[in-house]
C-alpha cells in the first residue's frame, strides 16, 4: 500500500521523497534550504529564508512571493546555521543576510518580550 501525501498546512513547503521540502528562487537561481520530517520546521526554515533574502516587511515581498507562517521567533543555532550555511551555498549576498539577519533578531526579541510580559 502507498502511503498518502500528507496535507499541506503551510505556505512555501511541498512534500518530495517522504519529507517537506523548502526551495526558494532568488535572482532566477533555485536555492534548496533543505529537507525536514516535521512540516513546522520546514516551514520556519522557509519563512526564515524569506525574511532573509526580501526584509520583515511581507507586504514587499511582492505577489509571486508567498505570505510567512510564522512572526520572527528565536530557534536553535542548529536550525538557523542549516538555513545560513544553504543561503550561502546558493550565492546569496552576505551583506544582503546580514542586514536583515539583524532586523530579524531585534524583531524576534521584541516577540519574545511582548509574549513574556
Amino acid at each position: 500500500m502507498i502511503a498518502s501525501k500528507p496535507q499541506r498546512l503551510y505556505r512555501g513547503i511541498t512534500w518530495h521523497a517522504g519529507r517537506w521540502l523548502v526551495k526558494l528562487r532568488h535572482r532566477g537561481l533555485d536555492v534548496t534550504i533543505g529537507h525536514y520530517e516535521r512540516p513546522e520546521d520546514a516551514a520556519w526554515a522557509a519563512d526564515f529564508a524569506r525574511y532573509l533574502l526580501l526584509g520583515l516587511n511581507p507586504r514587499c515581498w511582492g505577489p509571486k512571493v508567498v505570505r510567512p507562517n510564522f512572526p520572527p521567533s528565536d530557534r536553535e543555532e542548529a536550525d538557523r546555521a542549516q538555513v545560513l550555511r544553504r543561503l550561502f551555498r546558493g550565492h546569496v549576498s552576505i551583506d544582503l543576510i546580514a542586514r536583515h539577519l539583524g532586523e530579524y533578531d531585534a524583531a524576534a526579541r521584541a516577540n519574545r518580550e511582548g509574549s513574556a510580559g
